[in-house]
């Protein structure tokens, strides 16, 4: 009775797995691109395609893009070079690297105890808010993820046993993550591994286990090329990576060498509360379950191994907090490293008070993000430039107008809309100066022009008066206009 309803919860934590991936490839499709993060990270994706530059990343024509590393960049804008320019492809390396995180998180635990813990950790790490919404999403966290995630699995496999390639994968994603993030990689694999080795005396170990020149020099051989070579094309690069976005970014809410953006000014701590939304529904599910267990709680901790299991597992979900804790300029995702040591934390207590009952909630709890993906899909097909921040209504009208061969689309506005650069796929360009608006209207004849609703005073009267609106649209709390030339200009 016992096999068969172990045999039960099994498939329905598979089919609920099931419908989580084929729920989030769905949305890689229907969801639009929305500014500004993910749509520029695309669209820096795919001005690399276009341009050939492999090396150096583009904020725009010309100009570097100094604030992150290109692994990222590279995998999306090689994606696109396969399966054409869309947000398909560009979200695709995403997803295929939130499921190896995936199933090296469950695989480790499958090892340990079995193939319904493998499955729940699988539940937890997949079904939680903040890992579903990445697994898909251009931006670079998702490669982070993936490599301080190889890391971390590599490390425990090769201090217990692992074979060779356990033991330089451990290295191996310490070179990757200097190419996904850079150095704040090793600072997320090491703190966890420094106070674990620290906490149970295992230095002997630690130099005994892992080939540390040897695979030094691989994780360098990974990363330093690329660094070296980003220096020579546009010198400045180190400083204001290193020093700009390791240092200052980090202990600087204000921080004023941004070139790329604003400073997210943040109260110092605020890590644990987007940490509590990232684990979103297991967060209260947990805390539910360890409430209901107090008493026996303490037991649950003792019955385990005394391998440093456990407190492995408790570092690597609480090292990423309480270095974020100091910071003053965090967004959401940068909680999202700790989530695979969370996961393996929540399934390993649920394996050690596991009953009959145990479990059945799982799988309907971990389908409340894809529940929420669905909602997000559905004012998408409703209305969806009333929901999302995206300019692609406003391209798709202009191309189904068919605009000259020559014609440009330019925006009138301070902000650049990265969605409509993408979509766009090169003729897009935006500008507030009056001067520079008459010299690409210029340049490109039979050029159209969009603005916000509230900013159409605001454009040159020659300018305005040769030009006649087409058509409205409704974005969040905007209404673009898009114009076209009158006839006779």
């Amino acid at each position: 009775m016992k096999n068969a309803a172990s045999s039960h919860w099994r498939k329905h934590a598979v089919y609920a797995l099931i419908a989580l991936l084929l729920i989030r490839l769905l949305a890689l499709w229907a969801i639009p691109l929305t500014d500004t993060t993910e749509a520029r990270y695309a669209e820096i994706a795919r001005k690399m395609l276009e341009t050939g530059n492999w090396v150096t990343p583009l904020h725009d024509y010309g100009v570097p893009f100094w604030a992150k590393p290109p692994l990222s960049t590279w995998l999306s804008a090689a994606f696109m070079g396969v399966f054409g320019v869309n947000e398909f492809a560009a979200r695709l390396p995403a997803l295929l690297l939130a499921l190896l995180t995936l199933g090296l998180t469950a695989g480790l635990m499958r090892k340990r105890h079995g193939a319904d813990a493998g499955l729940a950790t699988a539940l937890f790490l997949g079904g939680g808010l903040l890992f579903y919404g990445a697994a898909g999403t251009v931006m670079t966290d998702p490669s982070l993820l993936f490599c301080v995630t190889l890391s971390q699995v590599a490390f425990w496999h090769a201090m217990n046993g692992g074979g060779k390639l356990w033991r330089y994968a451990f290295f191996a994603g310490l070179g990757l993550g200097l190419l996904a993030k850079g150095p704040l990689d090793v600072v997320l694999v090491g703190m966890p591994i420094f106070f674990w080795v620290l906490l149970r005396n295992e230095w002997k170990r630690l130099w005994r286990e892992l080939p540390w020149i040897s695979g030094t020099l691989l994780a360098a051989a990974i990363a330093l090329p690329w660094y070296a070579w980003a220096e020579i094309r546009t010198p400045g690069f180190l400083n204001y990576f290193i020093m700009g976005e390791h240092v200052s970014r980090f202990l600087d809410s204000g921080w004023k060498g941004d070139k790329y953006g604003f400073a997210h000014a943040t109260p110092r701590g605020m890590i644990w509360p987007y940490a509590l939304g990232a684990l979103f529904p297991w967060s209260l599910a947990m805390l539910a379950w360890l409430a209901c267990r107090a008493k026996r709680l303490p037991a649950l901790i003792r019955s385990g191994q005394n391998d440093g299991w456990l407190l492995y597992l408790t570092l690597w979900t609480m090292m990423t907090l309480l270095f974020f804790t100091m910071s003053g300029n965090i967004i959401f995702p940068y909680s999202l490293p700790m989530l695979p040591g969370a996961a393996l934390l929540m399934a390993e207590l649920w394996q050690r008070g596991r009953n009959e009952k145990s479990g059945r909630a799982l799988p309907w709890l971990a389908m409340v993000s894809g529940l929420l993906v669905i909602a997000g899909m559905g004012l998408q097909w409703q209305d969806g430039a009333k929901y999302f921040r995206t300019q692609k209504p406003v391209i798709a009208e202009w191309q189904a107008r068919q605009p000259s061969a020559d014609a440009m689309l330019f925006y009138w506005d301070s902000r650049r809309e990265f969605s409509a650069e993408f979509y766009g796929q090169g003729k897009v360009r935006t500008t507030a100066k009056p001067e520079a608006l008459a010299t690409l209207l210029a340049a490109h004849p039979g050029s159209w022009i969009v603005t916000e609703q509230r900013d159409l005073a605001t454009l040159p009267p020659a300018i305005a008066g040769a030009y006649r609106q087409v058509k409205a649209f409704p974005v969040m709390k905007d209404t673009m206009l898009l114009l076209k030339p009158a006839a006779g200009h």
